[in-house]
């Protein structure tokens, strides 16, 4: 590094400097960078893939390293990247090979630098690169990618004379898309699965940057301006790195402010409900409701089957499943003053006949096995295009100020965990993504469909029609008459309001 001064050269800025100091701190080995745009963030990757090689030359006398600089697909790869190598790369520093014979598409650093090599690659199908070694792996808008993406990746890194430490993932990344869930989970709320404390603790090897448009001097005030105009949701995503509000969000509208409440006692006579989503190699989910008078849907409980890694099951048996549901529902008070009036709600999968030891579908399905443990399953409404509505109509946010018509308690961990990071399908604006973490979701729709709210209309004002509805509720309905009392106009009165109601629905 004597030689040639890398941070002169790339003018790295404030925020990125903190985060080379992380890196280069031997304590650090998956770093995430950015949160908002105008940050700078493919830059500071490229940059560092240079900087990177030219120090393992220079530390660790390692020649021509491997590095890996990756974005989601090719197109994304050459908007992001190379496009802009061939400008900021002095010809001094190194080659650009369109298809080397060794390395593919790559930028070769000169002998005297060390001849180390920036690998570009995209990430449509990871698992091609399994038998590939990176001394480093960069990933340019990592959200865009899925959990199983990183998991392939970082098995890759390993370079022969360097530790493990040394070897590093760094990712840059907006809010967002389909890895929103588990990048959030990993580097901002600190869930972290078995595999990562034990035989290695890996925790304190992560580290998050946050970086917005603010710390980018290069941007004029007019880039920050056009982000201010922005609606709310994208203003907070966009230029506020908020990562509970972001693009492509199926529910914006969850809030932890207006939908979480603090647990109180269930009401004694309250109709309770039970909702299930089953689940083995995925998460299951469980939980526990109750309606109050106005009915407003209460999640006071619930049980997640997951291995603390998002969208990874505890794969654990129905006989176990039931155990775990009669010793909860002891726990919270519920397995004798309600046994009588709960109605439990799953999917249609759990009326499928399981394979049994013969390979056949010979055994017991999740229904049968949940009913000798004295748990009856009552099939939910799947359908998936209803039950979106029904799940917003719950989450809106009544204008005169009174609660959201579902309620969460601040103990239902999960529920709040997952919801915000669900989005939506990019091929069908009426549904969510299922590959995201939406198992919570589909069952807690089961309660949606099972006390379904209407759909809010536009009232007519002042029309004829809104005069036909004053006539039939805020008169008497026969003339001359103070009360509602029963008389011969009843009948005809009874079929005009339903014909003015066939009407609102249509």
């Amino acid at each position: 590094m004597k030689k040639i001064n890398i941070d002169d050269m790339a003018g790295f800025q404030p925020r990125q400097l903190t985060a080379l100091e992380l890196l280069d701190s031997g304590l650090i080995k998956f770093l995430l960078y950015g949160g908002a745009l105008g940050g700078g963030k493919s830059y500071f990757l490229r940059w560092y893939a240079v900087r990177r090689l030219v120090l393992l030359f220079h530390l660790w006398g390692i020649r021509g390293a491997q590095g890996m600089l990756a974005c989601e697909n090719y197109p994304a790869l050459q908007d992001r990247q190379l496009s802009k190598i061939g400008i900021e790369f002095p010809p001094w520093l190194g080659r650009m090979y369109d298809s080397h014979r060794m390395y593919g598409r790559c930028f070769i650093l000169k002998p005297k630098w060390g001849g180390g090599v920036i690998c570009f690659r995209n990430l449509d199908d990871p698992s091609k690169y399994a038998s590939s070694e990176f001394a480093f792996i960069l990933v340019d808008e990592l959200t865009k990618n899925p959990l199983d993406t990183f998991t392939h990746l970082r098995t890759r890194l390993r370079c022969p004379g360097l530790p493990d430490i040394e070897c590093q993932f760094v990712g840059a990344t907006n809010p967002g898309s389909i890895g929103h869930g588990w990048v959030k989970a990993l580097w901002m709320d600190k869930v972290f699965g078995e595999e990562w404390i034990t035989p290695v603790d890996y925790r304190g090897s992560f580290a998050y940057v946050p970086s917005t448009a603010q710390d980018n001097k290069f941007l004029g005030p007019d880039y920050w301006a056009v982000l201010a105009t922005l609606p709310e949701n994208l203003r907070k995503a966009f230029r506020d790195g908020n990562w509970d509000v972001f693009v492509g969000q199926a529910f914006p509208q969850f809030s932890k402010e207006i939908h979480v409440c603090k647990p109180f006692p269930v009401p004694r006579e309250a109709p309770l409900y039970l909702t299930f989503d089953w689940g083995y190699g995925k998460p299951f989910s469980i939980g526990w409701w109750f309606i109050d008078a106005d009915g407003r849907c209460f999640r006071f409980s619930e049980w997640y089957g997951w291995a603390k890694v998002p969208d990874e099951g505890l794969r654990i048996t129905d006989p176990q499943i039931a155990e775990g549901i009669k010793e909860r529902e002891i726990k919270l008070d519920i397995a004798g003053r309600h046994i009588t009036h709960i109605t439990r709600l799953a999917g249609p999968d759990c009326w499928n006949r399981k394979p049994d030891y013969k390979g056949g579908g010979q055994g017991p399905s999740t229904a049968e096995v949940f009913a000798e443990y004295g748990i009856y399953l009552t099939p939910g409404d799947p359908s998936r295009a209803l039950k979106i509505r029904q799940f917003r109509q719950r989450l809106d946010v009544p204008g005169d100020g009174s609660m959201p018509m579902m309620m969460i308690f601040e103990n239902c961990h999960q529920f709040i965990r997952t919801i915000p990071n669900i989005v939506m399908d990019k091929n069908n604006v009426e549904d969510v993504d299922t590959d995201t973490e939406d198992h919570i979701y589909d069952e807690a729709c089961h309660i949606c469909m099972a006390r379904p709210i209407a759909m809010r209309l536009p009232k007519p004002e002042g029309s004829k029609f809104d005069k036909r509805i004053e006539d039939l509720y805020r008169k008497p309905p026969v003339p001359g008459a103070d009360t509602w009392d029963y008389g011969p106009q009843d009948d005809f009165n009874r079929q005009a309001r339903g014909d003015v109601f066939d009407t609102i629905m249509e």
